[in-house]
């Protein structure tokens, strides 16, 4: 099952958002000059004694590294402007070299990988990523990043590589053809690691540039490597920001370092915590820009951070540092667009629908969001959809009013719905204890997961954490959101982890949900339809892999978009399909969240699967979902028959579920 991104937490409309700006790379930066006659063959005597030797000093998931005789890395590189290739040698000690021949699993043996992107485009182009050892080589993902044609094409007809061990040192001696001219002042996006694994089971990763994470997923996270000519000079500079006017919360991601005579090198660094920053640039005439930033700030804020237009340019010189004046950088003006009431207390016109119109645009645009799927319900009806914005930042493809988004935690509550409809039949028992129908063999331990029921999940308090298989509280005493709680729940349904699992959920959800309801643009995992209709998520405007589930994930894996979706949230609205014995039990408040949660000082919780709130306008029920590269909400005022359903491709699209929310109904 796929569920690597389907690990944030969301409850109605409260979407926990995690810090973070956007940046043009990880701030890393080396320089590589012409090399010649170099044969790959790991002998390095061929290689030029006075190559800068870079240091890989970022360890993550694993241990620290034990000492000089185990996990120093170093990476050197170079280029031949004349064949078009680019060198690169890694060495490192290890003292336990494992290889498993027979077992190409990564997890398994000592591998490396680099990355790297030649087009190296402030918009992303995509990061190819080498991933080798002695027995085993591979491009990672690139399955899941079609939309990028430097990575849909990458083999390793254009890599020669060479791998020796001598004594307790490995080296890897590559040769790397890419397209383009490799002249001097271009610039490429790198970075490099090494997995490090032990035969006691210890690992650790290694990387020159300091970001973890999946760096084949997204440009941002690799480094820049310039090359430059074998007697190019070097100066450095160094200097601070200042907030022009109102600070914001947290400072720029980067500035932008454009070469004037030389167009394709433009050099971003990183500015730290304190609005400093410094570099070392070749020699030159230099524009300053500062890239645009969002910065995310718990719930429901995203300062856009830019800089002023007072920046003057700068002159590099040999070996000298330059100190530049202090640099200017302000908070965008948000968006004002949202009414002391919301508009859909009043009746829904061609008028409204310009507002609403002109409302995504607007904030859309703020958030730095691709796309918007929206449809309004008023008075019990569909009054409004419309669909905003593009698929995929790369293709820049108008978003289709069937493209489809992932649903993430809102796949929750259609599954819950799918659980309340076989209870009111008598099929499903949700006081009897889970592990009497499965047994949940990793939570043995922990004794009082026996006492697990289909309700406690329903209403999160299962006492298992969002994701792991632990046990955090006793079952039926604490709050605690958890996806994890819904899986097993749905394992418990279908029998157990057999083959059948996927047909016997997909029938339930077809039986219940999606047949009745005519939702023909829905989807709970992967088929010949979902890879043409899908969006791209995206993480600071960059698209991510693209991830089509392998089975139905009722914590995560729905697929649909807002018209589509409305039939599911009319039916709710109205209680179709339930008993009014078994509306009312899913309607109804069972657990509270932690007063800090709540919106307005009204309080939130959950009723059987579905998210609560109270509201100056009555009860509010519905559910959000963030799976962090795609954030998306709906919610019905059940006394005013009034709701809204919103899909979105973007990590920083949080606060726009909240802005809608006031815009459409409840005002400033």
């Amino acid at each position: 099952m796929k569920t690597t991104k389907y690990l944030a937490i969301c409850t109605l409309g409260w979407l926990v958002l995690w810090s973070g700006s956007i940046n043009a790379n990880n701030g890393s930066l080396a320089f590589i000059y012409p090399v010649s006659n170099i044969t790959i063959d790991g002998n390095l005597d061929d290689w030029p004694a006075e190559i800068h030797a870079n240091a890989l000093l970022h360890t993550h998931y694993g241990a620290d590294i034990d000492g000089p005789e185990d996990g120093l890395a170093f990476w050197r590189g170079g280029y031949d402007a004349q064949s078009g290739h680019l060198y690169f040698v890694v060495t490192m000690a290890d003292d336990e070299y494992v290889k498993t021949p027979d077992n190409s699993h990564f997890s398994s043996h000592d591998f490396q990988v680099l990355y790297i992107d030649p087009k190296h485009s402030l918009e992303g182009a995509g990061v190819i990523a080498y991933e080798v050892d002695e027995h085993h080589r591979k491009i990672v993902e690139q399955e899941g990043l079609h939309f990028y044609p430097q990575v849909k094409n990458a083999s390793f007809d254009n890599v020669e590589l060479a791998i020796a061990r001598k004594n307790n040192v490995v080296t890897y001696e590559w040769k790397i053809k890419i397209s383009g001219a490799l002249n001097p002042g271009r610039v490429i996006g790198f970075d490099y690691a090494v997995f490090d694994k032990d035969t006691d089971q210890d690992h650790v990763m290694l990387t020159w540039g300091p970001t973890p994470g999946n760096k084949f997923m997204n440009s941002n996270l690799i480094g820049d490597l310039v090359l430059l000519e074998a007697d190019e000079a070097i100066g450095s500079v160094q200097g601070a920001l200042k907030w022009k006017s109102e600070a914001g919360n947290k400072w720029p991601g980067s500035i932008k370092f454009n070469s004037v005579k030389r167009p394709e090198m433009f050099i971003n660094t990183s500015v730290d915590s304190l609005g400093q920053y410094s570099l070392k640039l070749p020699v030159g005439d230099y524009e300053i820009t500062i890239p645009p930033s969002w910065q995310m700030d718990r719930w429901f804020d995203i300062d856009l951070v830019e800089g002023t237009n007072e920046v003057p340019n700068i002159s590099v010189s040999k070996g000298n540092k330059l100190t530049m004046d202090t640099i200017a950088v302000s908070v965008a003006t948000k968006p004002d667009l949202i009414p002391e009431k919301g508009i859909l207390h009043a009746p829904f016109t061609s008028a409204s629908a310009k507002q609403v119109d002109d409302f995504v645009t607007a904030y859309r645009n703020y958030y730095n969001i691709p796309a918007v799927s929206l449809a309004i319900i008023q008075d019990g009806k569909l009054a409004y959809h419309h669909s905003y914005g593009v698929e995929n930042t790369i293709s820049k493809k108008p978003l289709r009013d069937e493209a489809v988004f992932e649903a993430a935690s809102i796949t929750k509550l259609v599954f819950a719905y799918v659980m309340n409809r076989l209870v009111q039949r008598g099929e499903f028992d949700l006081e009897k204890p889970l592990y009497e129908s499965l047994p949940f063999p990793e939570l043995e331990e922990y004794p009082e997961y026996k006492l697990m029921t289909g309700k406690h999940v329903l209403t999160h308090v299962s006492g298992l954490p969002n994701w792991g298989v632990r046990m955090k509280n006793k079952p039926g005493t604490t709050y605690g959101y958890s996806g994890e709680g819904f899986e097993y729940l749905k394992r418990v349904l279908a029998g157990g982890d057999s083959d059948e699992l996927p047909l016997i959920i997909q029938s339930h959800l077809d039986k219940e949900i999606l047949d009745p309801l005519g939702m023909t643009n829905t989807y709970f995992m992967c088929n010949d339809q979902l890879p043409d209709l899908k969006v791209a998520g995206h993480f600071d405007g960059i698209p991510n892999m693209f991830d089509c589930p392998d089975g139905p994930g009722m914590a995560f894996s729905m697929h649909t978009e807002a018209k589509d979706f409305a039939p599911f949230a009319l039916a709710l609205l109205n209680r179709e399909g339930l008993t009014e014995e078994q509306a009312e039990k899913m309607f109804r408040f069972h657990t509270l969240q932690d007063e800090e949660d709540w919106m307005n000082g009204y309080k939130a919780g959950f009723g059987l699967g579905v998210a609560l709130r109270n509201s100056p306008y009555g009860l509010v029920f519905g559910h959000g979902g963030n799976n962090g590269d795609f954030r998306c909400t709906f919610e019905m005022y059940d006394d005013l028959k009034t709701g809204y359903i919103v899909f979105t491709n973007a990590n920083t699209a949080g606060p726009l579920l909240f802005d809608i929310t006031r815009f459409l109904v409840e005002g400033e």
